[in-house]
């Protein structure tokens, strides 16, 4: 063995080493920034959907466990942990979403009222009920066209607004430029 192969593997154990004793805020924001990073990628078509599918399933994962071992304490780590898990179409990741967004916003973490929104929105569309904040458009292939979910008329937007999100006749103006920019096509 030579002498790089044997400096190689003294590396090896002091890398993993440094790697397990990484503090999990700096964990959950390296996950939250491979996130955006993989939006942006899958929007312009860089990334498969079943590549998409597995690294986002990987970091939901990866998210409960830090939950359930009590590993995040601030609010930016409980925002960081609610976008992960809101990127998702399970209902259960859904309503943790809600939960941890909603403890960042008790840390002082305004960020996460608007994916508690979001998180509360895509609940209800599973449920097949009307979104409560219009953070929700869907694809009608008759229309070819994007149109935004039905929204509950009793929702106002003064609530709206605390939960960051634009009053109604804003979210239905959306509509037209979302299908500007996607040519009216489904993604």
């Amino acid at each position: 063995m030579n002498l790089r192969a044997i400096f190689a593997l003294l590396l090896v154990p002091m890398f993993c080493g440094a790697c397990a004793s990484t503090p999990p805020s700096v964990r959950i924001e390296r996950m939250y920034e491979e996130l955006r990073k993989d939006v942006g990628e899958r929007k312009l078509g860089a990334s498969s959907d079943i590549d998409w599918r597995e690294r986002q399933a990987k970091r939901v994962a990866r998210v409960h466990d830090m939950i359930d071992k009590g590993e995040l304490s601030t609010g930016a780590d409980f925002f960081h942990a609610s976008v992960i898990l809101v990127e998702t179409d399970n209902e259960p990741d859904l309503l943790a979403a809600l939960g941890t967004a909603l403890h960042a916003t008790e840390l002082q973490e305004d960020r996460g009222f608007r994916v508690a929104a979001e998180a509360t929105d895509k609940v209800r569309v599973k449920r097949g009920v009307p979104q409560k904040y219009g953070t929700q458009y869907m694809y009608e292939p008759v229309l070819k066209a994007w149109r935004l979910y039905p929204v509950d008329p009793a929702t106002s937007d003064v609530e709206r607004k605390a939960f960051g999100v634009e009053p109604l006749a804003e979210l239905k103006a959306k509509e037209a430029v979302l299908n500007k920019i996607t040519g009216g096509k489904p993604n």
